[in-house]
């Protein structure tokens, strides 16, 4: 009934702009053009969309723009079988979800470098921005053999391009939360193209301002305050047509702060749990065509992160305090006496300045630092176009807190190099066989690794692809995986740390998939549909035993685990400036032996992974300057469990309908004002049982869609 709605609502627009719904020469040449747009994630190689033998989607920034993204978490929303899926109430930890993994199973890159290092993929769908790039491209299934470790789900690679005209734009939203929480956001970018053609300069900036908001009245967030100031600078080079040189930088100042009273200080909330992290992130890129056969890129990168970190409960700091003063004869079983004098120790005013001192001992300085380098050669022999090359990745990371000096620091660091090689294989016109393998070396695995792939593209007709691959990867011990965030007792954080014969997680992945686009519709109509089988082998999983009582908690090695999906899409364009899309898929997650997660759960189950899911979209772009987009996401059921409390529920299905329209006045040749409206999770379907018992609630029994629904408000200029 939602989808007929939102179809109805295109469909009324259309009728009253003077457009029908059927084909037309216009909207063939649309897709034709869609069809044209060369990807590279795939293979390393430029290839035409339609024709890769690694298929890859992607999506456009003007796709992006038209529902209203601004950062990687608004993109990944268009994107069929991927989620984003928040994970603490008061931290805002997140995850991103593709082919039913998590984040550590997924490589985000940017211009091809990694943009994640270990520390700043915890949040890191909400701390990079979108509105830099060209195009997002999206390769689903291992891809190890190119891209090494984390590359098991897939890839996601945001790509820049070198700007072809003098533009500029400015745009500032306004948005409010159910009412109850005001959200600003204000981007620009502009860019400059030399004379010649030969320099350009693009620089842009995003800044967000966001309140807490507080769902449940309990005085407590459900989602916290957030900040946000981004500013980068890309500067092209092209001597000549076979020459280019990139170079980017970016920097992020990032802050969000959860739980309660969030206007004093981190260390007198009864619960907060506050971020700030301060992230630079260069890039430097050099590609070159000596000859029509032959070309190269070599590519260097560095991320620096730096991040003040505060996880804290008021009680905790009240406990320790008064243990230190008056000591409990048992701490861990504390009498009916000792109870109500720690109550008046709290209550008393001469108490605040020790208890303050105890909380401060909390915060933590991080240091992440991520050096990567990637040499790549293509060589075109006749049928063979061959691709090889070599990458080195360094990592490392130093944590420790600074008012609290008797707690050791936490340091690691490691590094990878592998090698890698490809032939693209023509055996005939519409036949390719995709060969390749890697090796690499990872500091913390023993041995080295090897991840084969051979990828399959086979055309019968020009109207039908067919596509089959193997491909093996692996996800190596890191250094760093919110080590010191699993959890806070009342001693104070609990350190997790790797077991020592801890082994690195492999992977073998089969896909098999076709298009078909409809000869009798002129290719506006195409069908696809995939089906992924994932076998996870000696994957990680944390032991919380602690037998000794140390507060140490280990990572080790959990039982195997399959994961299957099956993908059915289309994509249809019946008319100039109208797109419909729709997907479904189905996700099957479960590990090869049962876990317990919580009293009375022991499920070989993945948590928090709906076995449906579902997107529909709608866009239209009319000549007269209206623009409307809708889009409808689909979570089914899934089992959530909320730690802490120990609970566990099957959760309902959620239905997320997000609607913008908007209107381009043209006040000069080159100057347009663009006024929007819009609102996203209109029917405010989300989590119904949320804690409501204050700073006892289980911050972790989170699931479904966060934001409530948020009606926005947009103005922008370009010229």
């Amino acid at each position: 009934m939602k989808c007929k709605i939102a179809l109805c609502i295109t469909a009324v627009s259309a009728i009253l702009t003077g457009h029908e719904l059927d084909g037309s020469p216009q909207a063939e040449d649309e897709i034709i053009n869609m069809e044209r747009i060369t990807v590279s994630t795939g293979t390393r190689t430029e290839r035409l969309a339609s024709d890769a033998p690694v298929k890859t989607e992607f999506f456009l920034a003007s796709e992006i723009k038209a529902h209203g993204g601004v950062t990687l978490a608004d993109s990944l929303r268009m994107v069929p079988s991927a989620r984003f899926e928040s994970s603490c109430s008061n931290c805002g930890l997140n995850e991103i979800q593709l082919l039913g993994l998590g984040t550590d199973y997924t490589a985000i890159l940017f211009d091809g470098a990694p943009l994640y290092s270990g520390l700043a993929k915890v949040y890191g769908a909400d701390l990079f921005p979108t509105i830099f790039i060209d195009r997002i491209e999206i390769v689903k299934g291992s891809s190890s053999v190119l891209y090494g470790p984390e590359a098991i789900a897939g890839v996601v690679n945001l790509i820049t391009a070198m700007p072809t005209h003098d533009h500029a734009s400015v745009l500032l939203t306004h948005s409010s939360l159910k009412s109850d929480a005001d959200e600003w956001e204000f981007t620009f970018k502009t860019s400059h193209l030399s004379r010649s053609g030969r320099f350009a300069v693009t620089a842009y900036g995003l800044w967000q301002d966001r309140e807490g908001l507080d769902l449940t009245t309990d005085g407590f967030t459900e989602l916290p305050k957030f900040k946000s100031k981004v500013g980068g600078i890309q500067l092209f080079y092209k001597p000549d047509e076979h020459k280019l040189l990139k170079a980017t930088y970016q920097y992020i100042d990032q802050s969000h702060r959860g739980g309660d009273q969030l206007d004093l200080p981190e260390e007198q909330a009864r619960v907060a749990e506050s971020l700030a992290h301060n992230i630079h992130v260069l890039n430097l890129q050099w590609d070159q065509q000596p000859t029509p056969s032959a070309s190269y890129s070599l590519r260097g990168s560095y991320l620096g992160l730096q991040r003040d970190a505060f996880y804290g409960a008021r009680a905790d700091a009240e406990f320790i305090a008064f243990d230190e003063a008056s000591g409990f004869a048992d701490p861990d079983n504390p009498t009916p006496a000792e109870n109500a004098a720690l109550a008046g120790f709290a209550a008393d005013p001469a108490n605040q300045s020790a208890i303050n001192a105890v909380a401060r001992r909390i915060w933590s300085d991080t240091r992440n630092h991520v050096f990567f380098l990637d040499g790549q050669v293509t060589h075109k022999l006749g049928s063979h176009e061959l691709v090889y090359g070599a990458q080195y990745r360094y990592e490392k990371l130093k944590e420790r807190r600074p008012n609290d000096p008797a707690l050791a620091n936490t340091s690691d660091d490691f590094g990878t190099c592998g090698l890698f090689v490809q032939d693209i294989w023509t055996l005939r016109p519409g036949l390719e066989l995709v060969p390749g393998m890697r090796v690499d070396r990872h500091d913390n695995v023993n041995g080295t690794i090897l991840s084969p792939r051979i990828a399959l593209l086979y055309e019968p007709t020009r109207a039908l692809t067919l596509r089959a691959s193997y491909s093996a990867g692996f996800n190596a011990p890191g250094a760093y995986n919110e080590d010191l965030h699993i959890g806070v007792s009342s001693g104070g954080a609990i350190f997790l740390r790797n077991a020592a014969d801890l082994k690195e997680e492999r992977s073998d992945s089969l896909t098999l998939g076709g298009d078909w686009r409809v000869p009798s519709l002129g290719r506006r109509l195409v069908f696809s549909t995939t089906f992924h089988y994932t076998f996870l082998h000696d994957t990680f999983d944390i032991d919380d035993s602690d037998p000794n009582g140390t507060g140490i908690w280990e990572r080790i090695n959990g039982p195997d685990a399959r994961v299957f999906v099956w993908e059915n899409g289309f994509q249809w364009m019946p008319a100039r400036g109208l797109r419909v899309e729709g997907s479904i898929s189905y996700i099957r997650a479960r590990f090869d032996e049962a876990i317990a997660r919580a009293t009375g759960l022991s499920t070989r189950e993945f948590i928090k992974r709906p076995e449906w899911t579902g997107l529909f979209s709608i866009t239209y772009k009319h000549d007269s300057g209206w623009q409307i987009a809708s889009l409808l996401n689909y979570t089914g059921s899934m089992l959530a469990v909320g730690q802490e409390a120990d609970i566990h529920r099957k959760t309902p299905r959620f239905w997320e309908l997000d609607f913008n329209i908007s209107k381009t006045f043209q006040l000069s040749q080159h100057t347009e004002l663009k006024l929007g409206v819009g609102v996203r999770n209109l029917l405010d379907d989300r989590q119904k049982d949320l804690f409501n018992n204050g700073e006892d609630r289980d911050p972790t029994y989170l699931y479904g869609p966060v934001r409530p629904r948020t009606l926005l408000i947009t103005a922008g200029i370009e010229f």
